[in-house]
């Protein structure tokens, strides 16, 4: 299983330790004790806790992999900008290269926000791979009970969420419909009765087999028998 891409995980860090160097600043270069939180704060301008605001925010969204990161990073770059200009300008603590440069590298580091990969796992949950669970591939027996039909089958995987059963016949196959529930009973030495949700269709095109994919419903049942039947199972 591929891990969680290492820029969504080092940007929050990223962000949050530059939100806390503004108050740190001012310790530093005004030798206050880190105790006399009072005094920090009120040397901190409208400008600068707005851009704290904005880091915190923006590593948030990162955090939680929300879309409206997209929103929040053109707001954090325009505050940064208007923070670091007054600073460069009117400041006397840096100088107006190093607050430029500052800007310029933080900007750069935004960059990977934009990657083809980043803004897909973005905005689109489905292809967070990091969070599927790992499939066994393992055939096992299988029946398959809805209104209409009875079949028995097999499983191609399994995983802890769902399995794939394989259906080979089309007009058994046209038979379901995304988002059925079913019952899907597996056939071990004490079968194991469980509800599913069909969740994909595959016709067998691309050189997939046919089936469909189910999700089982987290209940009683799932988590007291499937789960402890499948760990032993991979064992």
């Amino acid at each position: 299983m591929k891990n969680k891409p290492y820029y969504l995980i080092l940007f929050p860090y990223l962000a949050f330790a530059i939100a806390l160097s503004f108050p740190l600043q001012i310790v530093l270069i005004y030798d206050i004790p880190f105790t006399d939180t009072f005094k920090i704060f009120s040397m901190l301008t409208p400008l600068n806790l707005l851009t704290m605001t904005a880091m915190i925010l923006t590593g948030c969204l990162t955090i939680f992999m929300n879309k409206h990161v997209y929103k929040a990073i053109p707001l954090l770059l325009f505050v940064t900008l208007l923070n670091n200009a007054i600073v460069g300008f009117y400041g006397s603590d840096y100088t107006f290269f190093q607050v430029a440069m500052s800007f310029v590298l933080f900007g750069i580091s935004l960059k990977p926000f934009y990657s083809q990969e980043i803004k897909a796992v973005i905005n689109e949950p489905k292809l967070r791979w990091w969070l599927t669970p790992t499939r066994y591939e393992m055939a096992k027996p299988i029946k398959i009970n809805t209104a209409e039909l009875q079949l028995t089958s097999e499983t191609l995987n399994l995983s802890k969420t769902g399995v794939f059963a394989r259906i080979s016949d089309q007009y058994q196959l046209d038979e379901f419909s995304l988002n059925d529930v079913l019952d899907l009973q597996i056939l071990t030495e004490s079968p194991i009765t469980l509800k599913a949700r069909v969740v994909r269709k595959s016709d067998g095109h691309s050189n997939q087999p046919k089936g469909i994919g189910l999700e089982i419903v987290k209940d009683q049942f799932h988590r007291q028998e499937y789960l402890p039947w499948l760990k032993q199972a991979v064992t």
